[in-house]
């Protein structure tokens, strides 16, 4: 068993009379450990309203960039959207473009290659605007970085407007911005946008909102047909869903569970989710991985094109496409992760260094990231993954909270070719033969302890099994949309003995068990293979009263369970059921 320790949120300042409100003290206790505690902010957490959304006249520069536009549409000149390679960049690129479209304007679109290209606006993209006589050029989810790129732009004399969610550029104290017609961008440092944490597309879709109102156009049709793109990008690039994120989510769903856009609605019949109510999850992993396997593999404007098909047939061939793109970019990353996983575990690379460096030049480029990730969450250490191009190695990484990755590898600047991210995530190349010295170097400069890296569980509430019930899980259900900042609640459940025991599963991987406190009983289910189960109690008991459960289908010892209560529906009958995600041998003294 990974060694971890235990958290229990204890911020107990609720201010609110639950029987108000008509929920439970629970509830509120989750809400207070996400710093909702007062009667307003509650009833505005779990009654989302649009009216709610920030006006997009907070947003810097929105209005000279909207003139801007409204003029060079009068003016029939030519608009070219330029996005990104990953949902957020195509989500922005689509409402760009198809929103400029009902007013009127000549527009088209481009995006980068993350292959050829790599991120963002750049000179190649703009020579061919200036041959295709483009006027006016529009970034979205890029452009608050490239002020040599926009400089050239306006060298070629085409304008440019930035949009874009990211932090700007700071040297010597003070923020570097492109010399672009306007920038929209909750985060540069005159903004006074109360709320800086959306993504491109939600800034691209206040723009397209505020024309929308000043065109004269329909307010309702409006939120109808483009909340579903800017929600789908909030989950996919992981924005926290609070604030306004929150009831754009919240609502995207529902429009996106209703879609007319013909390609949503082949990807959702091709991902076999057609009969489904689509949630973050099935964004999340299903529908957002298939969209950004095509930017990853080859081309982002096959995804923007499938949203743009009008042909339905078309669309579920641009869809199945997707998904085959997606199962190829899968073996990529499964493949890469074995990979990367036995080189750590043969020089036992996770017991000698803090931050876990590995290379393989074999590697598919599109993956390192995800397979950073996925090093980054087995072993709990920042981890940074590397392959070969050409003659350089090229890498990203991926953090935890306890490590600024971006911080501490811009201290090793001096040895890398490029470098760019944030706190939790980076990208960066470097010339082969600095590798071990730059292995080197960021451990030694690391300031990690051993306590930074054991695992960390946040609880919300220590209850017993009687209190996990119906009215619970729905009023657990107002808490959603879940995701960053408003995870599914965790509770832990003390001494409770396991009185019944079986194991499911082509691989042995599925444990259903019947928890008791000695008054309640709870149908539980883990997820995790009954060898490496075996092994964790054994540790924590020894191999006979482990064997007991083994043999008899009951414990006569008591567990701990951390867990996620649902309902869960099966044959026609519905009933709770806690899904286990962490267990240890009841006295443990780590929380």
């Amino acid at each position: 068993m990974q060694m971890e320790k235990w958290f229990l949120k204890a911020n107990n300042d609720i201010y609110v009379d639950p029987k108000k409100l008509n929920t439970s003290e629970i509830i509120l206790k989750i809400l207070s450990n996400r710093k909702i505690q007062i009667e307003e902010d509650v009833v505005k957490f779990l009654d989302p309203k649009l009216e709610n959304l920030h006006s997009p006249l907070l947003l810097p520069n929105l209005i000279k960039a909207s003139n801007t536009i409204i003029n060079t549409i009068k003016n029939k000149k030519k608009i070219r959207i330029i996005g990104d390679y990953d949902v957020d960049g195509v989500m922005s690129s689509y409402i760009l473009v198809e929103g400029l479209s009902e007013l009127g304007a000549n527009v088209d679109y481009d995006i980068p290659s993350r292959h050829k290209d790599g991120y963002g606006i750049n000179k190649r993209l703009i020579d061919k605007a200036s041959l295709d006589e483009i006027d006016l050029i529009i970034t979205c989810d890029n452009g608050i970085a490239a002020k040599e790129q926009i400089d050239y732009a306006n060298s070629k004399k085409i304008g440019v407007i930035v949009t874009d969610h990211h932090e700007s550029p700071i040297l010597d104290g003070k923020e570097i911005l492109p010399d672009a017609l306007a920038i929209i961008n909750p985060k540069i440092a005159s903004s006074k946008y109360p709320f800086r944490d959306i993504c491109g597309a939600f800034v691209a879709f206040k723009l397209i909102e505020y024309l929308f109102k000043i065109s004269g156009k329909d307010e309702n049709e409006f939120f109808d047909k483009y909340l579903q793109y800017a929600a789908i990008a909030t989950i996919c690039d992981i924005m926290p869903l609070i604030d306004e994120n929150r009831i754009l989510v919240y609502y995207g769903l529902e429009k996106l569970n209703q879609t007319a856009n013909l390609g949503l609605r082949a990807l959702i019949e091709q991902s076999s989710l057609k009969d489904k109510k689509i949630d973050v999850y099935h964004i999340g992993f299903i529908i957002g991985p298939t969209i950004n396997s095509s930017g990853r593999i080859e081309d982002a404007k096959i995804a923007l094109e499938l949203l743009l098909e009008k042909d339905y047939s078309k669309a579920l061939g641009i869809a199945s496409y997707l998904r085959d793109l997606n199962q190829k970019r899968q073996k990529y990353t499964d493949d890469g992760f074995k990979s990367i996983d036995a080189i750590i575990d043969k020089y036992k690379i996770d017991k000698k260094f803090p931050v876990i460096i590995v290379r393989d030049e074999n590697l598919d480029e599109s993956v390192v990231g995800i397979i950073a990730g996925r090093i980054k969450e087995k072993y709990n250490h920042p981890s940074i993954v590397f392959t070969k191009i050409g003659d350089m190695l090229k890498g990203s990484g991926r953090s935890i909270d306890e490590y600024n990755m971006f911080e501490k590898i811009s201290e090793q600047k001096n040895m890398l070719e490029s470098f760019g991210g944030h706190a939790m995530a980076c990208g960066m190349s470097m010339k082969n033969d600095v590798f071990e010295d730059f292995v080197i170097k960021v451990n030694n400069n690391s300031d990690l302890k051993k306590s930074d890296l054991v695992r960390k569980v946040y609880i919300d509430v220590n209850t017993n099994l009687a209190n996990i019930d119906n009215y619970l899980l729905h009023d657990l259900e107002k808490l959603a949309p879940f995701g960053k900042e408003n995870p599914r609640p965790l509770f832990v459940s003390k001494n409770l003995k396991i009185v019944d025991f079986k194991v499911f599963g082509k691989n042995n991987n599925v444990i259903k068990m019947v928890l008791s406190d000695g008054k309640d009983q709870a149908d539980a289910i883990l997820f995790e293979n009954i060898d490496s189960f075996r092994a964790n109690i054994s540790a924590a008991v020894g191999n006979d009263r482990a064997n007991s459960l083994f043999i008899n289908n009951s414990s006569n010892f008591s567990l701990d369970f951390v867990y996620e209560p649902k309902f869960n529906s099966f044959n026609g009958r519905t009933n709770i059921q806690l899904n286990i995600t962490n267990y240890r041998v009841s006295g443990a003294k780590n929380d």
